[in-house]
């Protein structure tokens, strides 16, 4: 029976598995595992044919898939886990906040300058006292102003 190469692709699969879930870039894992797979198919398709070949690597594939699953969800709570994942959340309550969604209502609205904008400052837009950036330029308080873009939480804007 053809035991040993069957190993060898159901490895070069799991380590592909490994290199895309829990390593970045690739090659530590990724590039054995293309390697491992290849000779295993390649042992395979010398010995019985193409089409073996290619049943032997799905049935590889459908136990693989579910033991990679399980494994890795089991990685997850051990030591080893603890140093690939970030488990840290960034909560309200500890001082993280996300982008307002009514900034993106902004553009294309017009306000005046509170403070002096180099280039960041502070504008009334909409009765709202909203932190702001220019494009680079100073600009004087009381200065008419208009947002003319939104990226997160930074609202951008030029003079009028």
């Amino acid at each position: 029976m053809l035991w040993v190469p069957t190993i060898l692709i159901a490895l070069g699969i799991l380590l592909i598995f490994v290199e895309i879930l829990i390593l970045p870039g690739f090659g530590a894992a990724g590039i054995p595992g293309l390697i491992v797979f290849c000779v295993g198919v390649g042992l395979i398709w010398s010995k019985s044919g193409l089409t073996t070949a290619v049943i032997y690597t799905c049935v590889s594939l459908i136990f693989v898939i579910p033991i990679s699953i399980i494994g890795l969800s089991l990685i997850r709570d051990s030591a080893i886990g603890n140093v690939f994942i970030l488990n840290k959340a960034e909560r309200s309550d500890e001082g993280y906040h996300a982008a307002r969604e009514e900034l993106n209502t902004l553009v294309g609205k017009s306000g005046k300058s509170v403070t002096p904008l180099r280039p960041a400052g502070v504008a009334l837009i909409n009765g709202q006292r909203i932190d702001i950036v220019t494009q680079g330029e100073f600009v004087e308080p009381e200065t008419e102003i208009e947002v003319i873009q939104v990226e997160g939480s930074r609202v951008i804007v030029r003079s009028l």
